[in-house]
């Protein structure tokens, strides 16, 4: 079960959060983002937390963990559909670890594999 530390009734403290720093750093080092496009990225996320009444780590707290927490994801990803804070938050949620794509399927990759998984009732198209 996940747990949550901070003060989300403090919007001043959360820049320094946790889950901020950790998608800063990505947005830096993986993606490749300058230094001024972070900022602004930041200032974006950081006014959809206050228009939802909600800091950033408790933002990740709710779409990762809980038994509503698919719910959650979705309520937030449609928030911010269709404003300027769309990929901010998307990106935000990937960095910190959440599936914003859906449920993915893996198929396995050889047939005897593929019948193993499905069983005898698989038969190739022809």
């Amino acid at each position: 079960m996940c747990s949550l530390k901070d003060n989300a009734n403090d919007p001043s403290t959360w820049r320094s959060s946790a889950s901020v720093a950790r998608w800063c750093d990505g947005l830096l080092h993986i993606t490749g983002c300058a230094p001024r496009e972070v900022i602004e990225k930041v200032d974006l996320l950081l006014q959809f937390c206050a228009e939802q009444q909600v800091s950033p780590e408790r933002l990740i707290n709710e779409c990762r963990c809980g038994p509503d927490r698919m719910a959650q994801r979705a309520f937030y990803l449609k928030a911010a559909r269709f404003t300027k804070m769309n990929l901010v938050v998307q990106s935000f949620f990937v960095h910190n670890g959440v599936n914003v794509f859906g449920e993915l399927i893996c198929m396995p990759d050889t047939v005897k594999l593929l019948i193993e998984d499905q069983g005898d009732q698989w038969g190739p198209r022809r």
